[in-house]
């Protein structure tokens, strides 16, 4: 056979495949790398913003007024607040005035949203509490009922609803609340079930054993999540107020702030999948190609502290979650998916309690003086309006957005790999030359692996340094029954792989008898 060339326009990893199986267009492993416009990318990098918190900041809610753009964060014991007016980033304590210090754990995170322009927040230990667009501090939730509190709640339409609440000493796990609705800027005057002239009631989901455990709007409906099933909530009005119809009976939810929306559809963590759903119809996502490798790299005790991140700037749903390799009970590792083109990557966290989307309204410290092409510069220019991710790091007390080729002032290794590949060829070949089309701002290393025999072992030669701009091809000379590609980058430096070009010869077919 004469000389041949294999294109490889790899996009995605699928780690759950064996890498002799998996199709040409697929890495089998990498990390630090993300998949975008038929590009394997480097990540972007996280750096600090709004100076130190006052406080290690567990949770995350964006409450933006007329006139300031405001990210609440809370500790275990106190609810703060920060801004930025031109130069200047101010934090202040909005703890509830009467009450003393919350009773918060780490493990039941805070969580809550806006109903009307006011800020519900709630730690499932104490009384749910509430911030207006005027209020100096939070206090106790108007009109809540006595002697009660409740897991989760959130806002729906004018409505509140609360989750898993415990009333009067006890608890009542498949129980959801809806208060009567608000009127704009007010919080709802009643959640008194028994009064006729309200729209306040429950139900009892107890149709299943799994507990209730959070909620999303989805259309016109408010989808509760179990632990072992999906319920559709609709309002019909009359007696009733609310209709209950279940969605499906063979998923539920992880744990809190393991669903997020996006193109009218919800994507959901349950205990052995995730899934995407319009309300109608289900699908798995990880199927072939990362369930295994992403369920077994969960911490078994933390793995209710799991949740979701999405950054629609880049169509991304950031599964976070603590890894087996942490060293604390925060999250360090994110496998994330991308819903435009169904691809799965990889990434490093910095021990995130939390991630939130919103506007960061901070001052941007980037120049216009780098060199090197604007498609594969990580760096955010000047837009400091502009919604993006928001990282808390509790165990740090810091808070950090994307926008850096590094981690917080650290370069870090960003790599993707493709390894056993018979080139379409069951024989030996010999690889001459990698014609890899990349841009960046610096240098790429390449390696090329080798295997003579299925799980004999990889061996890898290199690396070969490119610059883009200066090199147009690796040669090598390399042989093998497996091919193997590695491209890494350990420093500060953007880079992003189009095309790799694999130039090889065939070496005839041998094997080895028993």
């Amino acid at each position: 056979m004469p000389a041949q060339i294999t294109n490889l326009n790899l996009n995605g990893i699928n780690k759950d495949i064996s890498p002799y199986e998996l199709g040409e267009n697929l890495w089998s492993d990498g990390n630090n790398v993300q998949f975008d416009n038929d590009k394997t990318a480097k990540v972007k990098g996280h750096q600090q913003v709004f100076g130190t918190p006052s406080v290690a900041p567990y949770w995350l809610l964006p409450f933006n007024t007329i006139t300031t753009d405001y990210w609440i964060y809370p500790s275990l014991t106190k609810l703060y607040r920060v801004s930025t007016s031109g130069t200047t980033t101010t934090h202040t304590d909005i703890t509830r005035a009467s009450g003393g210090d919350y009773s918060a754990t780490a493990a039941d995170r805070w969580n809550g949203g806006i109903l009307g322009g006011v800020a519900i927040v709630n730690n499932g230990v104490d009384v749910p509490q509430m911030l207006g667009s005027t209020a100096s501090n939070f206090s106790a939730l108007s009109n809540w009922l006595s002697s009660t509190t409740t897991k989760v709640i959130r806002p729906f339409k004018r409505f509140l609803v609360a989750l898993d609440s415990t009333e009067s000493g006890t608890r009542y796990p498949f129980r959801v609340r809806w208060s009567h609705p608000a009127e704009g800027g007010t919080v709802p005057t009643t959640w008194d079930a028994s009064d006729d002239t309200k729209d306040a009631g429950y139900v009892d989901l107890s149709q299943s054993n799994g507990f209730v455990v959070d909620c999303l709007p989805l259309g016109d409906s408010n989808i509760i999540y179990k632990e072992d099933s999906v319920w559709a909530m609709t309002f019909e009005g009359g007696q009733s107020i609310f209709g209950f119809r279940q969605l499906f009976n063979d998923a539920g939810i992880l744990g809190k702030d393991c669903v997020k929306s996006f193109d009218n559809q919800h994507f959901v963590v349950s205990e052995d999948d995730v899934f995407t759903h319009d309300g109608q119809s289900k699908k798995s996502i990880v199927d072939g190609q990362i369930r295994d490798e992403l369920f077994n790299s969960i911490h078994p005790d933390y793995k209710t502290r799991t949740f979701v991140a999405a950054d629609r700037e880049k169509n991304e749903m950031w599964i976070c979650f603590v890894s087996n390799s942490a060293t604390d009970a925060f999250a360090d590792k994110a496998y994330v998916w991308n819903w435009r083109n169904n691809t799965w990557s990889i990434r490093d966290l910095p021990s995130v309690s939390y991630i939130s989307w919103g506007v960061v309204d901070t001052v941007s410290t980037t120049d216009w003086t780098e060199s090197g092409d604007w498609d594969t510069d990580n760096d955010s220019w000047d837009s400091p309006l502009k919604p993006s991710l928001l990282l808390a790091d509790a165990n740090n007390t810091k808070l950090f957005v994307l926008g850096s080729n590094q981690f917080n002032g650290t370069s870090f290794r960003s790599w993707a790999e493709k390894t056993d590949m018979n080139l379409s060829h069951p024989g030996i070949k010999s690889v001459t030359k990698i014609v890899p089309r990349v841009s960046g701002t610096g240098s790429v290393d390449f390696y090329i692996g080798t295997e003579m025999q299925p799980h004999q072992g990889v061996t890898w030669k290199g690396p070969y340094t490119f610059t883009p701009g200066t090199h147009s091809e690796i040669p090598v000379r390399a042989t093998g029954t497996y091919i193997g590609i590695r491209v890494e980058t350990t420093d500060d430096k953007a880079w992003a792989l189009e095309n790799l070009e694999v130039h090889w010869t065939p070496q005839g077919i041998r094997g080895q008898g028993v």
